[in-house]
């Protein structure tokens, strides 16, 4: 019988996106923004992994720091948005705290017996940078950045060997009504391209050309351009389990950085943003911009219509699984997602992307693994 998907219970139970958020998204490393966000000491943003809200900042002594966003004394949010501080006031007591998490004024506090501010400080998170990107991690435990991707760093740079010092042009966020692994396992195909992609992707890209080198938790893609348009280079893409991507375009040098985040069993975002290399001229800026605002016009729109479409659809009580095409412009890199998912959501995300007790790849740990989690 041929290879089925997953059950849709993975897509619709709340149960299933419970478990998405802590034995995936907690578990794995996950891209919270570009070393441009932070340039001087004190600047800073806020991101969300899941439930969990994060303080990014670059402190005193040039150093990039995660911090949970929460106060230590009543558990109030200390920053939102972005800008840039000396210090981190909490707006409901007045806890004060420096850029490196050490609390330097908390009032009163003098008065009350035993109280000693060195021993409180905004909990840390795991924050490693690679090529510009920072990634962060909420599990103590999990391997380092470069042994849950190994070589990444280095094709990346191979392609784009100044991402780290680019700037950011162009960003948008679209969400979606749908779970956020259909839209993972969308981008992880161009089975869909011919048809859904007819009058976007078809002309720029010879998607006859697409291959797919499946390697554990790390998907590369790669399509050729077409000679007829007007561009600088071919795409190459890496897709990093669970949810982030890193695609350079055929244009300026430009690269594109994304992640797909789940807001809810039925809802998620993806977020896009493009950069490109410092000294770009003015003229080449707005071509990047205009591509990237073409891209979100047209592409974006043509998969937000079908991921939403398949989500209402996986809620029908006519579906459970489907046939896994597996070829690689079809369904060959989607199966290792769906290998992965259940894996995952067996509390075993090392075997996905990666911990010091496992070495095995992802294509042999996918075996005997498609039932449903037991809860």
């Amino acid at each position: 019988m041929t290879e089925q998907t997953i059950s849709s219970r993975f897509y619709t139970d709340e149960s299933c996106y419970e478990f998405d958020k802590e034995h995936i998204f907690y578990r794995t490393w996950q891209f919270v923004g570009h070393v441009s966000q932070v340039t001087n000491p004190g600047d800073f943003f806020t991101e969300k992994v899941g439930d969990e809200s994060l303080l990014i900042a670059k402190g005193e002594d040039g150093v990039v720091r995660t911090f949970y966003n929460v106060c230590r004394h009543r558990a109030h949010a200390i920053a939102s948005g972005t800008g840039n501080r000396k210090l981190f006031v909490c707006p409901y007591h007045a806890w004060s705290y420096r850029l490196n998490g050490a609390l330097h004024r908390a009032p009163e506090t003098d008065k009350t017996e035993g109280f000693c501010k060195e021993q409180i400080s905004l909990r840390e998170v795991r924050t490693e940078i690679k090529f510009g990107m920072i990634f962060v991690n909420l599990d103590d435990d999990a391997v380092s950045l470069a042994e849950a991707y190994p070589g990444v760093e280095e094709a990346v740079l191979a392609q784009r060997p100044g991402i780290a010092s680019m700037k950011k042009v162009f960003e948008r966020s679209i969400e979606h009504e749908c779970n956020w692994k259909i839209s993972v396992e969308n981008y992880n195909e161009c089975y869909h391209c011919p048809t859904v992609h007819a009058t976007s992707i078809t002309r720029i890209y010879e998607t006859d050309s697409y291959t797919c080198d499946l390697s554990g938790p790390i998907t590369k893609h790669f399509m050729a351009r077409k000679d007829n348009r007007d561009v600088h280079g071919d795409m190459h893409s890496w897709f990093l389990w669970p949810n982030t991507i890193v695609e350079v375009f055929p244009l300026h040098n430009a690269v594109s950085l994304r992640k797909i985040m789940p807001l809810g069993v039925g809802r998620s975002v993806y977020y896009y943003s493009w950069y490109v290399p410092e000294d770009l001229s003015d003229e080449a800026l707005k071509e990047v911009q205009a591509m990237g605002q073409e891209y979100c016009d047209t592409v974006c729109v043509e998969d937000a219509s079908v991921v939403e479409s398949v989500h209402a659809g996986m809620r029908s009580r006519s579906f459970d699984t489907g046939p896994l095409i597996t070829t690689y412009r079809a369904d060959a890199p989607e199966r290792e997602c769906n290998g992965a998912f259940p894996v995952a959501l067996q509390g075993r995300p090392d075997r996905v992307s990666g911990k010091r007790s496992s070495t095995r790849s992802l294509p042999i740990i996918m075996q005997g693994v498609r039932q449903r989690p037991a809860f």
